[in-house]
């Protein structure tokens, strides 16, 4: 009997042992199935499961590979949320920290942090309006990383600030995406809000002048900030808000002029592509970065070494929220009160980084995957590359006059018809004009709802004769539209104004002789105006406007004490260029790069940079990327100061001419908002336009469709362009001649080689 019992016992037991076993493997099973197996130690929670996929595991000192395509394998160090890209033909290496090995020693705690974090958060406290940065080195912090096919999803916490976010980092072929998904974002402790977040600030970084290489920045065309020594002479680096300053959230620093009417500074030009990149040009290993989601807030930075700390590195940094000066009265001297936005981003933060390789590993690689990417993603359009000379023309100003202003007629309809028959007197054909201040009531008689042409430039039935008749000659008349501003003066705004975060209209001072004050309009009320502007236009068969104002304003407002984004702003300005597009061809006025889809060409692009101190280089990188697939235009070349180096930049970029005149002395200007304008009549540039349009427009013909393939500063200074089609042009911009390739070219000149 009790053998029995000890034989019941004994298979008890393994029956019990095998349950366990199988209890075991399952659990593993599970485990790695769903590649989460975890070991907690300190601060961080480390899941070291792989895919079963990748079988043995590769690690570099403390980084374990965790994605690779055909070029490029992905490493990943958790504690410091830190990867690591390395091309496996070359063997050349990305870092996005800091490594201890590189650390200089020379920095505070929290630089070194941000040095050494892959992730660094900017917070801010609603009582106090107090700062701080935390990162992955001085904040206690918890990290769990699952590992996809393509790389890591790392879910982020910092427990004392009760803030935690997810980032998904993702190698596909030869791009790495970094994305912080909107809902992963968690704001947990009352009062404590996330103020930035900048993923991998030191992304392909470099310290003082030990690699050769540069950092882009989309500041103008173009502009590089090369990676030597900068020896300490600067103290910051480039900082631009993608798309512009926000004035619904920032006070406006008044333009510094001379006698209240002429600037003395000229402003920053703005960023319109959301894009920075980073060359090591001895290792031939580069990226661009893109910045796909959260572009409405968010800043491109580029830091040369010297600038704080002795390390190159450009980054974006997004805006989730911002402060704004609250006023405390009605009062227009009110105090105000620092106040931090009530809601923050509602957006994906996404950067792509497009890398490049061996030839590649430049600017030049840069622009041709940038032109491709806006391509295959429907951003762009390929566009009419016909040549033209664009010579605009101004309609009517007006001047004040006892109690109210008078009509100032500077180029009528018939005039107009009359400067066409003289450029085509001079072999100018296929001119390409904007008409400012066609409309009644004059150039700012603003907002224009509908198309009804001034009495002093012929009334409405004339403008559409002309139109008419000209584009039969190959002329082509766009009607100008400042889609966004109002001019109060001279029509009712009381319900239609742009408010503010603070809740105060703004206000566009313009220090002008008749008015002074230019207001904002509503997003969706602009959207209106244009769709009424636009089916009153088309009604007369005219279907051609020149938008300005809606294509590179972005900006936060509130309405009826509702909160109105940058987000929302875009998204209505979208729909309104998208809705007139439909029936009109557009032009569009230095556009920000969402609503370059629409554009038939644009106008006024900048062919130089803000020339800060710390750039060592322009580039025409904007307009390498568009020639061959949409028309630029120039600014106008009447308010050159130096005409040959403009013209000379047009060639080298592919950019076309444009001109701004008038039929009448611009004298009779002087007490208009114009009277800054002071070189204009038609007789005085007759003959420049037509040399620019005989040289430029031959350009033109022998490069055809191509885009360029090819940009380089050769050893002795010359440019060389390069087209798709072979075409060679080369440029000089010395006082003396110069020889390359056997071509010589003369001193401030060009020359197109075989």
């Amino acid at each position: 009997m009790a053998t029995k019992k000890r034989k019941k016992v004994i298979w008890l037991a393994v029956i019990l042992a095998v349950v366990l076993v199988a209890a075991v493997i399952a659990t593993v099973l599970i485990v790695l199935g769903s590649r989460q197996d975890k070991i907690v130690s300190g601060n961080h929670v480390h899941q070291s499961a792989l895919p079963v996929t990748r079988g043995k595991v590769e690690a570099k000192d403390d980084y374990v590979l965790v994605a690779e395509s055909d070029s490029y394998k992905l490493y990943y160090w958790e504690p410091r949320f830190s990867i690591r890209l390395e091309n496996k033909e070359t063997g050349a290496v990305l870092e996005s920290t800091v490594s201890d090995e590189k650390d200089d020693g020379k920095n505070n705690e929290d630089w070194t942090g941000t040095m050494k974090s892959g992730i660094a958060i900017g917070t801010i406290e609603k009582a106090t309006k107090s700062s701080d940065k935390i990162d992955m080195l001085n904040a206690k912090n918890t990290i769990e990383t699952y590992y996809t096919d393509s790389g890591i999803y790392a879910k982020i916490a910092f427990p004392d600030y009760g803030i935690s976010v997810g980032v998904e980092v993702s190698l596909q072929g030869d791009q790495l995406v970094v994305r912080v998904p909107e809902e992963s974002i968690k704001e947990e402790k009352e009062g404590t809000y996330i103020y930035t977040i900048s993923p991998f600030q030191f992304m392909g970084y470099t310290y003082l002048g030990e690699e050769n290489g540069y950092m882009l920045i989309p500041d103008g065309n173009g502009a590089l900030i090369n990676l030597n020594d900068k020896e300490g002479r600067y103290a910051s680096g480039f900082a631009g808000l993608i798309y512009g300053t926000d004035v619904g959230l920032t006070d406006i620093v008044k333009t510094s002029t001379l006698w209240e009417r002429y600037e003395t500074v000229t402003s920053a030009n703005p960023v319109l592509a959301p894009i920075f990149g980073m060359a090591h040009t001895d290792d031939q290993i580069a990226y661009l970065g893109i910045v796909e989601s959260g572009d409405q807030r968010a800043t491109i930075e580029a830091h040369p070494n010297g600038a704080r700390i002795d390390y190159n590195r450009c980054f974006v940094r997004f805006l989730l929220r911002d402060v704004y000066n609250q006023p405390l009265s009605n009062s227009s001297t009110a105090n105000t009160a620092l106040t931090v936005e009530a809601d923050r981003l509602h957006s994906d933060l996404t950067v792509r980084y497009c890398l490049l390789s061996g030839e590649d590993a430049n600017y030049m690689g840069m622009a041709k995957t940038y032109r491709q990417y806006l391509l295959d993603t429907g951003k762009i359009e390929r566009r009419n590359l016909s040549y033209n000379t664009r010579v605009d023309v101004l309609g009517v100003e007006r001047e004040e006059f006892l109690m109210g202003t008078t009509s100032v007629p500077m180029t009528s309809a018939q005039q107009l018809e009359e400067i066409y028959a003289e450029l085509r007197r001079e072999g100018v054909a296929n001119v390409l004009t904007v008409y400012r201040g066609w409309q009644k009531g004059g150039l700012y008689d603003l907002p224009i709802t509908k198309y009804k042409a001034d009495g002093d430039i012929g009334g409405t039935n004339a403008l559409t004769r002309v139109i008419l008749d000209e584009a039969e000659q190959g002329n082509t008349i766009y009607l100008y539209n400042d889609a966004l501003q109002v001019n109060a003066t001279t029509n009712s705004s009381t319900y239609s104004v742009m408010k503010k975060v603070n809740k105060r209209t703004f206000e566009n001072e313009v220090n002008g002789q008749v008015y002074d004050t230019f207001y904002y309009l509503m997003p969706g009320r602009a959207g209106e105006n244009l769709a009424r502007l636009a089916a009153s236009a088309a009604g007369k068969n005219v279907k051609n406007l020149a938008l300005d104002g809606i294509t590179g304003q972005l900006f936060s407002y509130s309405y009826k004490g509702n909160y109105y984004s940058r987000t929302d702003t875009m998204d209505m300005f979208i729909d309104a260029v998208d809705t007139v597009d439909e029936d009109m061809n557009l032009l569009l006025e230095t556009p920000n790069q969402y609503l370059w889809k629409y554009a038939d060409a644009m106008l006024d692009m900048p062919l130089g940079s803000s020339d800060y101190l710390y750039i060592d280089q322009e580039i025409p990188f904007l307009s390498i990327v568009l020639k061959g697939i949409v028309p630029t235009y120039s600014g106008f070349v009447n308010f050159e100061a130096n005409k040959t180096e403009n013209f000379l930049k047009m060639v080298e970029a592919g950019m076309y001419p444009s001109f701004y005149v008038t039929a009448e002395d611009s004298s009779k200007l002087i007490y208009t908002n114009s009277s800054n304008l002071y070189s204009l009549e038609f007789d005085s540039y007759r003959d420049t336009i037509a040399q620019y349009d005989r040289e430029l427009r031959a350009l033109a013909e022998m490069v055809g469709t191509s885009v360029i393939t090819g940009h380089e500063i050769l050893p002795n200074g010359l440019v060389r362009v390069t087209y798709e089609n072979g075409v060679k042009i080369y440029v000089n911009y010395a006082e003396r001649s110069l020889t390359y390739d056997g071509v010589t070219v003369d001193a401030l000149s060009y020359k197109v080689g075989e």
